[in-house]
């Protein structure tokens, strides 16, 4: 990454390849176009990077080809004035580097795979079980961030011990590092565009997304609360925009579990087992989940109404009076306003709600939060007082019948997954 100068804000980002064997095909000539889309996804999510702590009106992107570059600036623009709110004029730069002229030892697949992204996670790695059982012929692409040893780890060992005795491959593509604090909106720009690297050489066709409704249309649950737009529909429909320029063809894009809750996606999958190998909390280190994040809580309420072992947290405050509630009791509060309150929600709330249709997916997410409690009480356990007052008081108005039938729904699968292309 290069800054030309402070006064006229202009940065250059020229593509430097991670050393790993993995990475060496896209130092090769022939594979030219491979390069010039991870040049693209790396090129953008730094941007963001730049973004958050310094002025910055132009970005330039290194790249080797020259093709659909006035179409292509005007998508980028468009992604990051939606994503960051920030104006900023993307150009491309031609690269002088020499690429290895010789031909790399690697031959097309004769047959089309079908490409998953794969992070080591719940939906990931029910998406990609479900997609070898329902296409066969599938591969599985995962994003290393240099700075998230123990997900690498993690992704391994699911490789070793799983994926690879079941058949499905992986292909690894290291990408730029998070940074402190790990958290970017354009994680799932990266993610879908630097797929495409892989998906020219495979012959692909077709990426499958396999996010969770609620993760996908996360809603915010107060006013000034930043909500992840990893794979918000404007975001996945953007990549699929560039990846079809970037690879000059038709691509479609599946996301199977977009009308799915965490314990629906849980329920679907044959292997459950396997659960305890993934990983969830976004301050997980050493393989400890720490229990008081949104995506531990989200998981642990999905994986009790599911009926599925899960792994160990460190903290419980579904019971535990000292554990950390905020994500909790926001989460069991907006559940209730959604199934009691809704006509009276505040927009932010509800808004990619109301956008895009999804009350229903999100009644039934409410319904399997409180099933979760409910489930826990009935078992004995003893709530801690904050997440007993308002299951209570909730549980009179819903009934108990209620949770009942929809344990009974997440438990024999009675829902359907989407098999067809969204973009």
């Amino acid at each position: 990454m290069n800054k030309k100068s402070d006064s006229d804000e202009i940065h250059e980002f020229h593509l430097r390849l991670s050393q790993a064997p993995q990475m060496r095909i896209f130092n090769y000539e022939e594979y030219i176009k491979s390069r010039d889309i991870l040049s693209i996804a790396y090129g953008i999510f730094e941007l963001e990077k730049l973004a958050k702590r310094d002025r910055i009106s132009q970005f330039h992107i290194e790249r080797f080809t020259k093709n659909h570059k006035s179409e292509l600036k005007n998508i980028l623009s468009e992604l990051i004035s939606y994503i960051l709110l920030k104006d900023v004029d993307i150009n491309f730069i031609q690269s002088k580097k020499k690429l290895n002229k010789k031909k790399f030892d690697y031959k097309k697949p004769e047959s089309p795979y079908i490409s998953v992204l794969f992070s080591g996670g719940i939906d990931s790695f029910s998406g990609i079980t479900w997609a070898k059982e329902y296409f066969n012929n599938v591969v599985g692409i995962f994003c290393a961030h240099s700075d998230q040893a123990w997900n690498i780890h993690i992704v391994n060992s699911l490789l070793k011990d799983f994926l690879s005795l079941t058949g499905i491959k992986l292909k690894t593509i290291y990408v730029p590092s998070l940074t402190k604090g790990g958290y970017s909106q354009l994680r799932g720009f990266l993610y879908m565009i630097s797929a495409g690297a892989w998906m020219s050489l495979l012959n692909s066709d077709t990426l499958i997304v396999s996010e969770c409704g609620p993760t996908m249309y996360q809603p915010r649950f107060g006013p000034y609360d930043e909500v992840t737009m990893t794979t918000h529909p404007v975001t996945v429909e953007i990549s699929h925009k560039v990846l079809e320029l970037l690879l000059k063809k038709k691509i479609k894009i599946i996301t199977p579990f977009e009308n799915m809750t965490k314990a629906e996606v849980m329920a679907l999958s044959k292997f459950k087992g396997e659960f305890k190998k993934t990983y969830s909390c976004i301050t997980q280190r050493f393989g400890k989940h720490d229990g008081t994040c949104y995506g531990c809580i989200v998981r642990r309420l999905g994986a009790i109404t599911a009926g599925v072992e899960d792994v160990e947290y460190n903290k419980n405050p579904i019971v535990d009076e000292k554990a950390s509630k905020e994500n909790l009791l926001s989460l069991l509060m907006f559940s209730r306003d959604i199934l009691l309150d809704y006509q009276d929600m505040p927009f932010y709330e509800i808004e990619n709600i109301e956008a895009y249709g999804k009350l229903d997916l999100f009644q039934r997410f409410s319904l399997d939060n409180f099933a979760a409690i409910y489930i826990l009480q009935r078992k004995g356990y003893s709530l801690s007082n904050a997440v007993k007052h308002i299951f209570e008081e909730s549980i009179k108005e819903i009934g108990k019948d209620i949770l009942e039938k929809r344990i009974d729904t997440v438990r024999n699968k009675h829902f359907q997954i989407n098999t067809s292309p969204i973009y």
